[in-house]
């Protein structure tokens, strides 16, 4: 049996007992200089977990925050991590992922939105999305619509700047009519 531990302190947590809820795909050449600058200096922030009891009774956490710095922990071939022990919801510790992502903006644009649909999926009215994330709830009920037509694309564009999210979705609006998405076009 583990001693009980106060919420909000950070603790050395062993990384096997690690489980990442809101993996990402991590860019190789960003990830060794993070493999490097850990394995030269240390870990300068910890991880954030929330604690979890396992059917047997084993403590198991989730992972909130901080999976590039897990996964160079267990390059570097180190057994536990400095983690800061928060108590959360699943949905919270969710949420909290996706808001450190978007805060960031290193994470590829999709995987980010997708997150925001997934919320919704949830129940989450886009005005509660908005709260949660810091986006506008504006930006946030139009990348819901142009996820709901399949317009990754549009999304992506939208996201890397090249076209204003209003004629993204002037362009959804438009349909199958050829002129209107000429015009649509036209006045990105």
């Amino acid at each position: 049996m583990s001693p009980q531990h106060a919420p909000g302190e950070v603790r050395m947590i062993p990384v096997d007992q690690i489980e990442v809820i809101n993996p990402r795909e991590r860019n190789g050449h960003v990830f060794d200089e993070i493999v490097g600058n850990i394995g030269a200096i240390g870990l300068k922030k910890p991880i954030k977990v929330t604690p979890r009891a396992t059917a047997d009774g084993v403590e198991k956490f989730l992972l909130v925050c901080g999976e590039g710095r897990l996964k160079a922990f267990r390059s570097l071939g180190e057994t536990t991590i400095p983690a800061l022990v928060v108590d959360v919801s699943d949905e919270d510790a969710f949420i909290m992922s996706l808001a450190e992502n978007i805060a960031r903006r290193q994470c590829r644009p999709l995987e980010l939105l997708t997150g925001i649909q997934q919320l919704q999926e949830q129940g989450y009215a886009p005005k509660l999305i908005a709260e949660k994330t810091g986006l506008t709830q504006s930006y946030v009920q139009g990348i819901l619509t142009l996820l709901h037509h399949g317009e990754e694309r549009l999304v992506i564009a939208v996201e890397k700047g090249r076209i204003p999210l209003n004629a993204a979705l002037t362009i959804v609006g438009a349909g199958d009519d050829d002129t209107a998405i000429q015009a649509a076009l036209q006045e990105a």
